[in-house]
This record gives C-alpha cells, structure tokens and sequence, in this order.
C-alpha cells in the first residue's frame, strides 16, 4: 500500500520518451481543486487492489492540463502528463467544475534504476517494480539525493522518499541547525516535520520562555502545548508549571474551565497532580454533584478517586447508610 503524502513539485515542462519495452502500470485518478489552495489540485491515485489516497499537487505540475478545462462548467475532455525522472504519468479523462476523473498510466524509465547505483543506492528498484511508480509520484530525483547526501545523509532509498513526502531538504536541515539542533538522524528530522516542530515553531515557544529538548518540543506541538495554553493555565491559578506537567493537562484534559468547575464546588487550589488523577480517572463535577446529592460534601479528592477507582456508586453509598437506621 503507498500513501499518497507529497508535497508541493516543480513545474515539470516536456514529455518523457518511454523505450517500448518499458512496463506500464494503470489505475484510476480523481481530482479536484483544493479549497484551502485554489493553486493546486487534490490528486488520488488508486491501482491494483491499493488504497484509495489523495495528495496535493501544484496544478503546474500538470503538463497539457489548463485552468479553463478545470474550472468548465461543462464536461470536457482532458489528457496530461506528469514528468519524473522516474518515469512518465499520463492521464485522460474529463473535468467539469472543478472536478476530474479518468485513468492513468505509469511507464517507467529503465535508465533511471541505473542512474540511482551510479550515485551509490546500490539497492535501486528495477525498472519494472511497483516502487518506481513511488519515486515518480513523490519526485525521488537524482539531483535531489544527490543534495541530500552532500547535506550529510547517505540514507536509504525508502528514507529519500520520506524526506520528499513531508518536505526535507537541504534548506531544511540548515534551519534545523540554525535553532540548534545538528546532525539529526534522518528519522527525526522527518518527525519534526511531521509533526510540526519546525525551526519557525522554535523559535516561538523559546520567544515565549521555553527553552526545551527537540523531544519536549515534538510533544509540545503533538499535544498543542502552546503558550497561550500555559498563560491560560497560569491566569487559572497555575503558574510555572513545567513542560511535563503542561503536556499531562493537555493530555488528560484538564483545563482553565475544569479548574472553575471545581472552585464552584468549593475545591480551590487543587494541586496539579491530583487534578490530572481527577481526570484520569473520572472525579468530574457531575459526579462530585452527584456525591452532594447523597448528602457528602466537600469529600477529599483523594477520596473521590478512589470511589471511582473501586465504583463506589454514590446512591448505594446513601442507601446503606439509611439502612444503618433501619430498626
């Protein structure tokens, strides 16, 4: 299965000739335009018994394809082309409003599994296997490993892929250097990407005080850790709080509205641990209310926790209590 995770090309501008002995390779393609992006296309690719998964492309990636055929209010037909190294990706089919349909055809270029061993990938696909249907869809380019290996990493041929899908590159790992993180290994620095530990976001968390391990600042962006969520937690009475502690409120939800929740029920300056132990283990306020409700107020946290920890129901509680009187 190959998901379809590429990011933003080059214009491509001439057609692959393709030797007739070459394989081809066939399926069907939709696309659309994106909303967010109007520039590019919403491209999904499915052939043989492959998931069905769409990536964005720029739309000047299509060679033959016009804006006025994309956007036609009435159905038109349509043949273009995607040019790759790799290979050749040839489409027809229509498009009406902004939405397109048809079938593709991959043929690869026998020359290029040769060109990849000549630049050391000595594992390189043959002509004919799946995998260059990969390299031509997510632009694994000579020139590109090529740059990789001279910015440090002689990796894999499946890590090169990795880095064109989520957008490593050599501009990349000198801005990771520039915040100080050098010499990453190739699998962390396509984790920051991502998950959006990117030198810009760095460079923000340490402008607001936060000076932290490229490990703390992958979890700070995985459960949004942000400043503003600390300041919010430090207006609600929690202040200095440490990364740790911060991505333990994230993660079990306890917020500035959970901490009001529970000083309306007259449980002020609730230490840090127990509001996650609260969470974790269910000490809401409804269940507080009900706890009020069977006449027990004010009953220490730790209590509450464990009432939910054994399933202490409240009412029963009550109920056996009342019975205590029974004659």
């Amino acid at each position: 299965m190959i998901r379809w995770l590429v990011a933003s090309c080059a214009l491509v501008a001439a057609v692959l000739v393709v030797p007739v002995h070459a394989k081809e390779l066939t399926g069907d393609w939709m696309a659309t335009v994106s909303e967010k992006r109007p520039d590019k296309l919403q491209l999904s690719l499915k052939y043989r018994h492959s998931e069905n998964s769409s990536s964005r492309f720029s739309k000047t990636e299509f060679v033959g394809l016009t804006e006025a055929q994309i956007v036609s209010t009435t159905r038109v037909p349509v043949e273009f082309v995607i040019k790759r190294e790799a290979g050749t990706i040839s489409f027809e089919g229509t498009f009406r409003a902004g939405h397109g349909a048809g079938e593709f055809k991959f043929v690869a270029d026998p020359a290029y599994a040769g060109k990849l061993r000549s630049i050391g990938m000595d594992h390189a696909p043959k002509p004919d296997d799946d995998e260059m249907f990969a390299l031509a869809i997510f632009d694994v380019s000579t020139e590109f490993i090529r740059s990789m290996q001279k910015a440090g990493y002689d990796v894999p041929l499946d890590m090169y892929m990795q880095f064109r899908i989520f957008d490593v590159n050599p501009d990349y790992v000198r801005a990771m250097s520039e915040v100080g993180f050098t010499k990453l290994r190739a699998e962390k620095l396509v984790e920051t990407r991502i998950h959006g530990a990117t030198p810009d976001y760095i460079r923000e968390m340490r402008a607001a005080g936060n000076d932290l391990t490229l490990d703390e600042y992958i979890q700070s962006r995985i459960f949004q850790v942000t400043p503003e969520f600390a300041a919010e937690m430090e207006r609600a009475g929690y202040a200095n709080l440490d990364h740790d502690q911060l991505v333990q409120f994230r993660i079990h939800g306890v917020t500035p509205e959970f901490v009001q929740q529970l000083r309306q029920l007259g449980y002020t300056k609730v230490p840090a641990d127990q509001l996650v132990a609260m969470r974790i283990h269910g000490v809401t306020p409804e269940f507080i209310r009900r706890v009020e409700a069977a006449g027990y107020r004010k009953v220490p946290i730790d209590k509450l926790v464990q009432m939910r920890i054994f399933d202490i129901d409240p009412e029963m509680v009550r109920a056996l209590d009342d019975g205590k009187h029974v004659d």
